[in-house]
């Protein structure tokens, strides 16, 4: 049976700018009320750029990033969400170099990419961050 794939694009429109990613990712990790990833402490101030955070407690700045496989990453969250779901797609199995033309960087860049999401498939709460991205970009029943 020959499998047909979605179009990258297609799939994307859940996500058209990099702020999409960023309400998404606030509202799967934080729900309504972010908390330092530091101290736990919910009494937070938030920045005009709608990303950055910072503690009222121990007066540390934070992003949506820290403490996850995206922190000290200068990828887009966008190309992130897309290697996400090229790599569901084939199942784990993609080569770098393959990534990497999909996802418009190096095939360094993309390797770095497959590792931590490799590390991180190997986690639970990873896969629950998994499960609605998929739902985003579409099952893949509806194309097998």
């Amino acid at each position: 049976m020959i499998r047909t794939r979605r179009p990258l694009p297609e799939g994307l429109d859940a996500f058209p700018d990099e702020q999409s990613c960023y309400d998404y990712l606030q509202k799967f990790r934080w729900h309504s009320q972010p908390c330092c990833p530091r101290c736990s402490s919910c009494k937070i101030y938030r920045f005009v750029d709608k990303r950055n955070y910072k503690c009222a407690d121990c007066k540390r700045r934070f992003s949506i990033r820290v403490g996850t496989i995206f922190e000290d990453s200068k990828i887009p969250l966008r190309k992130w969400f897309i290697a996400i779901a090229i790599v569901n797609s084939n199942n784990g199995k993609i080569a770098s170099t393959e990534l990497a033309r999909t996802m418009g960087v190096t095939q360094k860049t993309a390797w770095l990419v497959l590792r931590r999401l490799h590390n991180a498939s190997r986690t639970r709460s990873f896969n629950r961050l998994i499960e609605p991205i998929e739902n985003n970009f579409g099952s893949q029943d509806e194309y097998g």
